[in-house]
């Protein structure tokens, strides 16, 4: 049996980050714990971008934690030297899906009160400054911008390997049992006693929790990215802004030569040991309609590549971070519904707090993993 004093069992972005966050503490020894290779192709995190955004409607918690987040991943940049997030500001265009219309005028109204800096645009304005786009109303974001994934990924598990993690991949959790201490069991390896576990299982998390706590589904979201050939340069950021169409989304060519397209919604649930890796035609040409009506040019242009991500959802969309309430030396932190990666520096910071038993740094009392959600509120990406 392998001995530790916190072990990590989901080796994505939000264990990754914890890791990170604990490997500066010199005296605690970590484990980092994956069933699969680091950086493997089922991880939803290593990928070639996410959004980073601001806007979220009414919601101004989630707006200050985006502010929060902001600051600790250009922390990470100034402290690493690398480039993680390519501003570019956020479109949320106007159309024809009223939900969406509502979210966009909230997002203005929180970000103008919050004095963040959106912009109203009538479609004279969006024929001058973006016109890869067609002319239509749209509320704009200053502050959002292209996270690079897979990079956000990759930096923060060698950082915390070289301050001295140990890192266990390609090794399965079975079960967590806990008494004084924590027992986390695996099928092919050495049991790891430790002090505190965090679990960051993402989609797998259901079995690694207690029946008593918020239960997630797996769904199976789908990625397409369009390749603008020849006119690339007017793909990139900055010159070409993250976007919301109705209940779609888009990155700019960050990361990948290719501008990413894919639905907002959820789609159908699935076991996340078993899901359909390729992408449906059908969502291809989903993906053309929606280009045809927001962003022309991009309609008949070649699909570079696709992925399936996927998503573990919450019934209210709101995150699963805290102790157990049975036993508190076991810390979780799943369920972050396709919106999570942009906190993906401040969730491991307040695992991390949360498993050595310190003051956290936010307000995380909504994400009690003992809560009972009540319905969808919030939009993925």
């Amino acid at each position: 049996m392998i001995e530790a004093d916190v072990c990590i069992v989901g080796a994505g972005i939000m264990g990754s980050a914890a890791a990170y966050w604990l490997s500066k503490n010199p005296s605690l020894k970590t484990i980092l714990i994956d069933q699969y290779s680091l950086l493997n192709s089922y991880c939803s995190s290593n990928d070639a971008n996410r959004v980073f955004r601001y806007s979220y409607g009414a919601n101004v918690f989630y707006t200050k934690m985006a502010v929060e987040s902001r600051r600790l991943w250009v922390s990470l940049e100034k402290e690493t030297g690398e480039s993680l997030l390519a501003p570019s500001g956020l479109l949320m265009l106007m159309g024809e899906d009223e939900n969406s219309n509502n979210f966009n005028k909230s997002s203005y109204r929180t970000l103008t009160q919050s004095k963040l800096g959106a912009e109203w645009l009538e479609a004279r304005d969006m024929k001058r400054r973006f016109p890869q786009f067609a002319s239509t109303e749209a509320v704009f974001d200053p502050n959002a911008g292209t996270l690079l994934a897979s990079k956000c990924l990759s930096l923060l598990s060698s950082r915390a390997r070289e301050s001295g993690v140990q890192i266990l991949d390609n090794t399965h959790v079975t079960s967590i049992a806990s008494d004084s201490s924590v027992i986390i069991q695996t099928k092919n390896a050495s049991d790891v006693k430790c002090g505190a576990a965090v679990i960051a299982a993402g989609p797998w998390s259901n079995p690694l929790r207690r029946e008593n706590m918020v239960e997630i589904t797996s769904t199976r979201q789908q990625v397409v990215y369009f390749n603008p050939e020849t006119r690339i340069s007017n793909y990139r950021s900055p010159k070409f802004p993250v976007f919301f169409a109705d209940q779609y989304y888009g990155l700019p060519a960050v990361g990948i030569e290719g501008v990413k397209v894919s639905h907002k919604g959820v789609w159908t649930p699935v076991d996340p040991s078993e899901a359909e890796r390729t992408v449906d035609p059908s969502t291809v040409e989903e993906c053309r309609k929606v280009c045809q009506r927001f962003v022309p040019e991009l309609a008949d242009k070649p699909v570079l590549s696709t992925k399936v991500c996927l998503y573990d959802m919450t019934k209210d969309s709101d995150f699963v971070i805290g102790r157990d309430p049975q036993h508190a030396s076991i810390v979780y932190g799943y369920g972050f519904s396709g919106h999570g990666f942009k906190f993906a520096i401040l969730i491991g910071k307040l695992l991390a707090e949360l498993a050595v038993g310190a003051q956290n740094s936010f307000d995380i009392a909504r994400f009690s993993p003992s809560r009972i959600p009540v319905s969808p509120v919030l939009p993925v990406a």
